[in-house]
């Protein structure tokens, strides 16, 4: 998850021959330029602060987005139409993600509070309070019946969706929780954190059950395969690492940006990785990646650099939110939806 406390590096890619070079670049510009039936790329224009967190409704026809400007807003995804404007928080909002039915989006902010909106009715249902940092990551279980917030505090915190009670408070990292998910089947808790660690917790307990001390350096963003069988860590200077997800043991790493890989997801049908990174203040990329082989199939340049990623339900499209200001959804090209 990006956070603007620390946004610097100067990673770049290891070098490749000038014949494989050029058949990357290649094969990049073919994919880029034959996108999926349904053609150009769709912007979203309206925040006037960098965006640092972007998610699809779970019927694909909506996005919602985080902006330093201290707004979130939701957006028609086919057109780009803004269709709400949500206000409340103090600070920048820092995450955002919609419930598995899409009655209510919760959203995370450097004002130290999380918030539960209801989302036809455009208003803030519940104020969850009780972090001392910024909630850099929300995450719905399964049910939709809990919500776990991790933040700049260290600590994850359990929340009842219902009537916004705190459940529980998970400590055991170091520093900054900088993003959090529960697995496919809801029963297990995944951390990522500035301390280097990754941690996986019993869902309902919220004993820690493994920890992968294997990144060294700061995990900036998780995402699970749908089927729980990977889990993927984009971290600080741009590597991203991939994981058995039933023996937590790496497979293999990818130099993935050159600047931080602020975000990472898988596709709904577990064939592809994506990633998202750039420089500070520079047009970032997002890539797509075989999370068997890692070979990279595709990259996407964006206009800035890339904060945050979300994938469509059905697959098809992926949105990026950057840091010049604007969010692009873009049809992913055709051989990623076969």
């Amino acid at each position: 998850m990006y956070s603007p406390e620390d946004s610097t590096n100067n990673r770049a890619l290891p070098r490749a021959s000038a014949l494989a070079r050029a058949v990357v670049v290649v094969t990049m510009i073919l994919l880029v330029l034959l996108p999926a039936a349904g053609g150009e790329p769709v912007a979203l224009r309206g925040h006037t602060a960098w965006v640092g967190a972007v998610a699809f409704s779970p019927d694909g026809k909506t996005v919602a987005t985080g902006s330093a400007d201290r707004t979130t807003r939701i957006w028609e995804a086919a057109t780009g139409r803004e269709v709400a404007r949500l206000s409340g928080h103090d600070d920048y909002v820092s995450a955002v993600a919609f419930s598995p039915d899409g009655r209510t989006l919760a959203t995370g902010s450097y004002d130290d509070q999380a918030r539960l909106w209801d989302v036809s009715k455009r208003a803030t249902r519940q104020v969850l309070s009780g972090h001392r940092g910024a909630v850099m990551s929300v995450a719905f279980s399964r049910d939709g019946d809990s919500l776990a917030t991790a933040s700049l505090d260290g600590t994850i915190r359990l929340w009842s969706v219902a009537d916004g009670s705190e459940k529980s408070i998970l400590a055991g990292h170091k520093s900054w929780v900088n993003s959090v998910a529960f697995n496919a089947d809801g029963r297990r808790i995944v951390s990522g954190s500035s301390d280097g660690t990754i941690k996986i917790r019993d869902a309902t307990t919220g004993d820690t059950t493994v920890t992968i001390d294997a990144t060294k350096t700061e995990v900036r963003s998780i995402a699970l395969s749908p089927n729980g069988s990977a889990l993927a860590a984009g971290l600080r200077y741009g590597t991203v690492k991939i994981f058995d997800g039933r023996t937590w043991e790496e497979r293999f790493e990818l130099a993935a940006h050159k600047g931080d890989a602020w975000s990472v997801a898988f596709s709904p049908d577990r064939k592809t990785l994506i990633t998202g990174g750039g420089d500070w203040n520079q047009p970032g990329q997002v890539k797509l990646w075989d999370p068997v082989t890692g070979k990279l199939k595709a990259t996407i340049e964006a206009s800035g650099e890339v904060l945050a990623i979300a994938v469509s339900p059905g697959g098809t499209k992926v949105a990026a939110a950057c840091g010049d200001k604007s969010v692009t959804i873009w049809e992913l090209p055709q051989e990623q939806t076969r």
